[in-house]
């Protein structure tokens, strides 16, 4: 039951003081720095060009040699290419700087297939 001071306004409500709510919120900023350094790094996405050729490297920093590299086609070549013998595959991984992304069969892509990627990299 609450309360009522002579001006008819509730007293008692139960309700935090102003630096219980600050210090709450700046345990919520810490809780969120520490999600956000535990994840910097571990995911990035991109795009890429494949070339006509049999082989093309992906610049991109985030690589590490035990990173999960998801290719996902975003035109009709591409697609046509993930469905024939001639479909990519992640054939390198050099740590810090690049990924190279091959031909199955080794024979040359008609080049202008375009990819997203995904790169995410357990701890």
């Amino acid at each position: 039951m609450s309360m009522m001071d002579a001006g008819g306004n509730a007293q008692n409500q139960g309700s935090a003081g102003a630096t219980d709510v600050v210090t709450q919120l700046q345990g919520i900023v810490r809780q969120l720095s520490a999600w956000v350094q535990a994840f910097k790094g571990r995911a990035a996405f991109g795009s890429f060009t494949m070339g006509a050729s049999a082989t093309t490297v992906v610049s991109q920093p985030v690589v590490a040699s035990n990173s999960i590299i998801t290719l996902t086609p975003t035109n009709a070549t591409a697609g046509t290419l993930m469905g024939s013998a001639k479909s990519l595959y992640i054939s390198a991984k050099t740590t810090g700087i690049s990924f190279t992304v091959a031909t199955a069969n080794g024979v040359v892509a008609t080049g202008g297939e375009t990819f997203d990627y995904s790169i995410s990299t357990p701890s």
